[in-house]
């Protein structure tokens, strides 16, 4: 189900971004020009993150999966971005503590059930640590799912 969303035209390989700001204005930038999202979309991410962090620390790993902004998205999608260098986030299950993330999957979803069914899919092949090692070195999703 999840290589549908996925296009190479929304993966970014080892972008330098100084925060997850500029992360997803790197983003956001390209998926306006191709009509995924309107361009409230990265204020209703960046919003969303502060109140519910996206951070994920995994089995020696990190990475981070925010979403949200669904009445923003015109076409369902899965961006797939990886930092030249990390970034530090909050993590999602201590908001309070914070984690240097280099991988992000940026999920844009109008519906909620496919945004679920997509977000649980996702989390199952991100907790495979081979499988994250070759998408931080440039191997695409798509080959992998």
């Amino acid at each position: 189900m999840l290589k549908e969303y996925l296009q190479s035209n929304l993966v970014f390989k080892n972008i330098e971004c100084e925060s997850f700001k500029d992360v997803l204005a790197a983003v956001s930038e390209k998926l306006v020009e191709l009509s995924f999202v309107s361009e409230e979309f990265e204020e209703a991410l960046l919003i969303r993150e502060k109140d519910y962090p996206t951070g994920l620390l995994l089995n020696g790993y990190t990475a981070a999966i925010p979403h949200g902004g669904a009445e923003f998205v015109k076409k369902d999608f899965i961006s797939v971005v990886t930092l030249k260098n990390p970034i530090v986030m909050n993590r999602m299950d201590n908001p309070e503590e914070t984690l240097t993330v280099d991988t992000l999957f940026i999920l844009g979803f109008g519906s909620s059930d496919l945004h679920l069914t997509a977000l649980r899919q996702l989390m199952e092949i991100i907790q495979n640590k081979e499988t994250m090692e070759q998408i931080k070195n440039g191997k695409e999703l798509q080959t992998l799912i």
